[in-house]
């Protein structure tokens, strides 16, 4: 179940459209840096970009006292768990790489990777799942759902001004868009929020760790196979589990009342 606060969500679409601004405007100003300043790993300023956006994050939401509203609670039930299932499906092609990866390579990279994994999985959670899910939910949970993973998904054309490959970043753009529908519709479902802050943190981990990078590379046919698959998977568990949540608009309450959507 999730909650909605009254503030800050008077104008949905406004908020939703100030922190796509901010994330862009973040990004922008840090391939500035990339390309202005050659001798700078990018990983470094990759890594600061993402704790830029994830400190943004955290002032809003305690200034908003949404901690508990936007999904950091405990599942309502142990039986809850069985819903990540879909959630956990990109880990197993990439368990095996991930183990020979880890082994090959120097313990820093393979920390900083996990760190970086971590930091873009609250961000991108607390952002998209989060703030703005809680905020467009006032417009119908079916529109909350859509919108939110749409924008998620386009917010991965941000991977073009670090030099991502196209038909790679283009793919990426549509597997966004499917795994955060599937995300929102979970969220919706359950109102807790950590348990995809962790799964999202080690798919991305998993990631990096198989291609050594932290952006899409050229794209295999094995690939563009595997990542549709996904798209439809999540897409089918996302519309799977809406029909589990209530159409309903959710009204302002206090957090210690709880809105019951499924």
């Amino acid at each position: 179940m999730l909650q909605q606060s009254g503030s800050g969500t008077k104008r949905p679409y406004v908020f939703t459209f100030l922190i796509v601004a901010t994330i862009a405007s973040v990004n922008l100003v840090s391939a500035r840096a990339v390309a202005s300043l050659p001798d700078l790993p990018a990983a470094w300023l990759e890594l600061l970009t993402e704790l830029v956006l994830a400190v943004v994050a955290i002032v809003l939401v305690t200034a908003r006292r949404a901690w508990r509203t936007i999904g950091f609670r405990a599942l309502p039930s142990l039986k809850d768990f069985r819903l990540y299932w879909v959630p956990v499906l990109p880990l197993l092609p990439v368990v095996g790489a991930v183990f020979t990866g880890v082994s090959r390579m120097r313990i820093q990279d393979a920390l900083s990777f996990l760190v970086l994994a971590c930091v873009i999985g609250f961000v991108e959670e607390v952002f998209f799942r989060g703030l703005i899910l809680q905020a467009l939910a006032s417009r119908g949970l079916w529109r909350a759902s859509t919108l939110s993973s749409i924008v998620f998904g386009l917010m991965h054309l941000l991977n073009f001004l670090f030099g991502a490959d196209f038909l790679a970043t283009l793919l990426q753009v549509g597997y966004a868009t499917a795994m955060g529908f599937g995300f929102a519709a979970v969220t919706l479902r359950t109102g807790a929020l950590w348990p995809l802050i962790l799964i999202h943190t080690l798919i991305d981990f998993a990631g990096f760790i198989a291609s050594d990078s932290t952006l899409a590379a050229s794209l295999t046919s094995t690939d563009a196979v595997i990542y549709t698959l996904y798209i439809f998977v999540f897409t089918a568990y996302g519309l799977f589990m809406m029909r589990a949540v209530k159409r309903n608009r959710m009204q302002p309450r206090d957090d210690s009342q709880r809105i019951p959507i499924r």
